[in-house]
């Protein structure tokens, strides 16, 4: 694999770019989700057919985790980024031509095919374009430009539906990934599609990289996934807290939903500005720890007895500015452990498991709706996860002593970086809930 990078600095201006098509990518993406879920309500269609198509949005991002990782690695990154775009964009031009339920599921399982090839590819690529230094601040901008079009996607679906109807608001979304094909290839910094020499191939082959190879990732994966699985399950019943417990309108759901994405993007500078700071791995690692524990008092915050529905806005702000410090924080250690032949790989390996867990949690929330009181369901939820966090401390501190007995080589980016111009030239090998 090769991969093309700067000697003189961090390649601002492919972040920014790399930002803006994480941007049109959310805006996209939402923006037809939130359509096709109006139009199927509207059609007359129950909760069952809404809960198949969250599920075939979901599900490629966790079967194809295995195989999209692999392209990243081997193929060239603005090839990858381009055909996903150009497969999003006809899945959903096609999704504004037919009314037959079967037919659109299949189209959102091709579209969510597009976004399982994207993320691996810019979570890959980021590190390549900044400097360790840098990755930070990086990272942050593109999760920026990630979450904005998360909030402005169903916002736009929704005034465009309003205005015109639901298949306007599919060509918009078909013209934002359009967009998107044509910022990335605006990005110079290129991985991937570089037939290696034979020492580099011979290096890799001999030391495949595996994520349970890595004791402090794994650690860090499983928590992140566990605590995920949790929160998506109350997930499920947060409308019900709002609209019934509290007897509060539409419009204030919307408001404490909205929340939420605030705080992440808010979490996201002050989560790159403290991990500059954060020099050892296991320091990301505990950061991990008291984010996913912060999430758990926040979801416990939310289930007692408040005495005004306001309250569950800051609630909501600072349980996002804790989901955005997870992020940064697997985010970071991923592109200092994982050495870059495999960061592609990784990175889906990752994503695959937190999406996999969004589904049980999903489940999980339709199961206890029934069975449980929402504030209950809330307290449970949170005692669970601070748990959940609990019972990581001791495999944490394992790892990281095994670390300290180099048990676990770690990706050296800084190296990297030093030989980047050479490794251009000769031939060798990125929810939040």
């Amino acid at each position: 694999m090769s991969f093309t990078s700067f000697l003189d600095g961090t390649r601002w201006s492919d972040v920014y770019t790399a930002a803006a098509c994480a941007f049109l990518a959310g805006t996209a993406m939402f923006t037809a989700d939130f359509a096709l879920t109006l139009r199927l309500q509207t059609d007359g269609y129950g909760g069952i057919a809404i809960a198949a198509l969250i599920i075939c949005a979901t599900l490629p991002l966790v079967v194809l985790s295995p195989v999209t990782g692999r392209l990243a690695d081997r193929f060239d990154s603005r090839t990858l980024m381009a055909c996903s775009g150009l497969l999003q964009a006809a899945s959903i031009v096609a999704m504004a031509f037919t009314d037959n339920l079967i037919a659109l599921y299949a189209l959102v399982i091709l579209n969510a095919c597009g976004t399982a090839v994207n993320m691996p590819v810019v979570s890959a690529l980021v590190p390549v374009m900044a400097e360790p230094k840098d990755l930070p601040h990086a990272v942050a901008m593109v999760q920026t430009g990630t979450l904005t079009g998360l909030a402005a996607g169903p916002a736009l679906a929704g005034v465009v539906i309003g205005a015109h109807s639901a298949a306007a608001a599919l060509m918009l979304a078909a013209g934002f990934a359009l967009l998107r094909v044509l910022c990335c290839l605006d990005i110079r910094t290129r991985r991937g599609g570089v037939r290696r020499d034979p020492a580099a191939q011979a290096a890799t082959d001999a030391a495949p990289w595996r994520l349970g190879g890595d004791r402090l990732l794994t650690a860090m994966v499983f928590g992140l996934s566990a605590v995920i699985a949790a929160m998506c399950a109350v997930n499920v019943l947060s409308v019900f807290l709002v609209r019934e417990v509290y007897d509060a309108t539409e419009s204030m759901y919307g408001l404490i939903k909205s929340c939420w994405t605030v705080g992440m993007v808010a979490g996201a500078w002050l989560a790159a500005a403290l991990i500059r700071r954060l020099d050892r791995d296991v320091q990301l690692a505990w950061m991990l720890m008291a984010c996913l524990a912060g999430v758990g008092l926040v979801c416990i915050g939310q289930g007692v007895p408040l005495a005004s529905v306001l309250l569950m806005v800051p609630l909501n702000l600072i349980g996002g500015m804790f989901n955005a410090g997870e992020n940064s924080a697997l985010g970071i250690a991923v592109a200092r452990r994982v050495p870059e032949a495999f960061r592609g790989r990784a990175n889906a390996a990752v994503n695959g498991r937190v999406n996999a867990a969004q589904l049980i949690g999903f489940l999980l929330g339709g199961a206890m709706s029934t069975v449980m009181d929402v504030q209950a369901a809330f307290i449970a939820v949170g005692l669970v996860s601070i748990a959940i966090v609990l019972a990581c401390l001791p495999l944490i501190r394992r790892a990281a002593r095994a670390d300290g007995a180099g048990g676990t080589p770690a990706a050296r980016p800084a190296p990297e970086r030093a030989l980047a111009g050479a490794a251009a030239l000769a031939p060798r090998p990125p929810r939040g809930w």
